[in-house]
């Protein structure tokens, strides 16, 4: 797994300006293929792109037809909800949306008995890769994170030579479409404060954080890398994030490579990742919002 990521200091961060990982390469050439398909609700272009002005310096994109073109998103009534087969589902999408398979290898520490993770396009892409992690579709589990799903995604993050390659999460009710298990994944060609936004600690053992100095505080877990600590990692958001749908609270999760925990500067290093989860106000019914969506 790719180590030590960082922008670059003089270039932008666009996929043709960095190398790539075999990971990069298989998901930018397949999704590229299934563009001339012609398998997107629409053709992805060059999207309309500001840093916002302020201390935080939002980024702010426009993608109009992914507003007007997007599946009607699912009613929504409660975090815990249960899957319904009935309703849209992974297992209806087209063979040609399936771009290719993430396997564990069977000896490797933390292995679980979990199929493959499905990589499929986002048929209304928010930004260039796209993509949906879709563990075990068959078995039809509800949008509630589960340990193979947190590990892939994070996994995924760590696969690529790409700093702006991001994994998300949306609960239900917080915003998600769909509600079978599945993660956000997509290039994002610019820093963004969450990378290395200062922290406190909020244990004595330094593993929880509070995410500090922009508008919506956080949680922030950090590991940097495979092993135990990625585990422990695993565990503790996990436990997080089943008290949250237990208590029907909605909540939405963020993977990316950033700075350790505490005091950081602009010119911080990229060493690990971050894992960032907002408890928020529950949205149900059907949702209307520029949120990642399926």
């Amino acid at each position: 797994m790719a180590e030590g990521i960082q922008w670059p200091r003089n270039a932008p961060g666009i996929l043709e300006a960095l190398p790539q990982s075999p990971f990069d390469a298989a998901l930018c050439c397949a999704w590229k293929q299934r563009v001339e398909l012609g398998l997107f609700r629409y053709r992805l272009r060059e999207l309309q792109t500001q840093i916002l002005p302020g201390a935080v310096g939002f980024v702010a994109q426009l993608n109009v037809e992914r507003g007007v073109q997007r599946r009607r998103p699912q009613t929504i009534k409660s975090v815990r909800q249960a899957f319904d087969p009935e309703q849209f589902n992974f297992n209806k999408i087209q063979p040609g949306e399936v771009l290719f398979r993430l396997h564990r290898e069977p000896d490797l520490p933390g292995t679980l008995l979990q199929e493959d993770i499905l990589v499929v396009i986002n048929v209304s892409p928010l930004e260039w890769g796209h993509v949906l992690l879709v563990p075990e579709p068959a078995r039809g589990l509800p949008q509630r994170l589960l340990p193979g799903a947190l590990r892939a995604g994070i996994e995924a993050v760590l696969l690529s030579l790409h700093p702006g390659f991001r994994v998300g999460f949306n609960s239900l009710g917080g915003l998600a479409s769909v509600n079978h298990l599945h993660l956000h994944g997509y290039y994002l060609a610019h820093r963004l404060p969450v990378e290395q936004a200062p922290s406190k600690p909020l244990d004595p053992g330094g593993h929880l954080h509070l995410l500090q100095g922009l508008p919506a505080p956080g949680f922030l877990f950090y590991t940097r890398g495979p092993g135990l600590d990625l585990e422990s990692l695993i565990c503790r958001v996990c436990r997080a994030t089943d008290y949250l749908t237990d208590h029907e609270i909605a909540h939405n999760l963020f993977v990316t490579r950033g700075a350790p925990p505490g005091k950081t500067s602009p010119s911080s290093a990229l060493t690990g990742v971050r894992v960032i989860l907002w408890a928020r106000k529950s949205c149900f019914g059907i949702k209307d919002d520029p949120w990642p969506s399926t």
